[in-house]
């Protein structure tokens, strides 16, 4: 099946799944009170509210937000690839409310856990926690992972004859190509941010802890014997004196944080600022002393006042690294944001280097007027540059472009949660991307 077949494939079976859910779930439009308030309420239904419609059973009217009650959503995960064989697991997202809906941010939790047939084990607990009347921002992006994956290199090379790769949820599901350097190793994160909100702007200032640390690394590719093969992995770290099967960057960072989005998993309105220093000396723990500079920006600009869901959204984010050296699979990379979402149109890891811009717009639509379906279509670009003094590339001497387009199904209308399906494309790759909440 060659690529234009498949983004046919896919398109006419994301138009028989919309087809099917769009005439059940007009069957019950009508039998659903429309409400709003000034926490944007989800008007409309969810897919259980069609559930109840198809079992003869009553819809479940909205509930107001209120202290304390959790929202929960779950999403079973069932997938194959070569790479990692069958994968099997799960995905929970819980939202709740830790004081006065009123005066105080969502507190959302996404636990994520999947297992291989290939001995692999991919788990992440990553939640952003408000306190009552938002005084205080703690958010976690913890993960554990026994983990094979392709890297492509340092910058952004090899676009236009590279062989065509398909994936799913960005892990590489065809694995041929000559750009392609399996590794196969294990990596801890851990996290840890603490904000005091500073005034009523919506201004947080705060610390962070942070912890990388990959071990048990095997370059599969490598060949030191003849046939000599030399990976960008191994290079990388011999030219800065990294160990080549484990290496750390543990540091602590200065953080300042705006964020004014009227819901953080399906914002209708507002922007999202963050600026992080980060300095990881080796009495810590690192392998090397380093220091690093992270930031980004979100917002959300409505297009239609009568359709709140109906905006435009901006993301761009970067990270550099201003001093020192950071191990090879520690450096910024599309698809390892928090959660996992940057880079649609590539694999996990495709780009990598000492300093990443990355980009993206989305247009967000409603399809049904009982808000059950959605739609978004979305470009995003990406630049990095490469420190090695044979190769070197700045940001900017390359972008690689990706797009797509994606339905929305509301999963859970008291918080917005929507299942997502994206298909998008990139330069010699394509994929299928399937998850609990926007991407951004």
């Amino acid at each position: 099946m060659n690529s234009i077949q498949k983004v046919f494939y896919v398109l006419r079976s994301v138009i028989l799944i919309t087809a099917i859910i769009t005439i059940a779930d007009n069957c019950y439009a009508q039998e659903v009170k429309q409400t709003r308030d000034t926490l944007h309420l989800t008007s409309g239904i969810d897919i259980f509210d069609v559930l109840r419609k198809l079992t003869k059973k009553p819809a479940k009217p909205i509930d107001t937000p209120r202290t304390g009650k959790s929202n929960f959503s779950f999403l079973p995960v069932l997938g194959y690839s070569p790479s990692n064989g069958v994968v099997l697991g799960a995905a929970v997202s819980v939202t709740k409310y830790m004081g006065d809906p009123t005066t105080t941010k969502l507190t959302t939790a996404l636990l994520n856990a999947s297992i291989t047939t290939k001995d692999q084990i991919i788990t992440s607990f990553r939640y952003d926690l408000y306190t009552s009347q938002n005084k205080w921002y703690i958010s976690g992006d913890n993960r554990l992972l026994f983990f094979t994956q392709p890297t492509y290199g340092l910058g952004i090379y090899g676009l236009n004859n590279q062989p065509f790769t398909f994936s799913l949820n960005g892990l590489s599901v065809t694995t041929h190509g000559s750009l392609e350097q399996p590794l196969k190793y294990n990596y801890i994160r851990l996290y840890e941010t603490f904000l005091r909100k500073v005034n009523d702007q919506h201004w947080y200032a705060g610390a962070a802890v942070m912890i990388d640390h990959n071990f048990k690394i095997q370059d599969e590719s490598l060949q030191l014997d003849s046939p000599v093969h030399i990976t960008s992995h191994y290079l990388y770290s011999k030219t800065y004196g990294f160990n080549t099967t484990k290496y750390s960057t543990d540091g602590l960072a200065a953080v300042i944080m705006h964020d004014s989005r009227d819901n953080p998993i399906n914002p209708y309105s507002g922007y999202y600022l963050n600026v992080s220093y980060r300095v990881n000396p080796t009495f810590l723990g690192s392998s090397k002393n380093s220091t690093m500079l992270y930031y980004e920006y979100r917002t959300y600009i409505n297009v239609n006042k009568d359709i709140p869901r109906n905006l435009i959204a901006f993301w761009f984010w970067g990270t550099n690294v201003l001093s020192g050296h950071v191990p090879y699979l520690e450096l910024p990379s599309i698809t390892w944001d928090t959660y996992n979402r940057s880079g649609r149109g590539y694999i996990q890891g495709r780009f990598r280097g000492n300093n990443m811009l990355y980009g993206e717009t989305e247009f967000r639509f409603r399809l049904t007027r009982n808000d059950l379906l959605g739609g978004v279509t979305f470009i995003d670009c990406t630049t990095a540059s490469n420190p090695l003094p044979y190769v070197s590339q700045s940001l900017f001497n390359t972008v690689a472009p990706g797009g797509g387009v994606g339905l929305r199904i509301k999963m859970n209308k008291s918080d917005r949660t929507n299942i997502t399906a994206d298909y998008a494309m990139g330069y010699g790759f394509s994929g299928i991307y399937l998850n609990i909440r926007e991407a951004f």
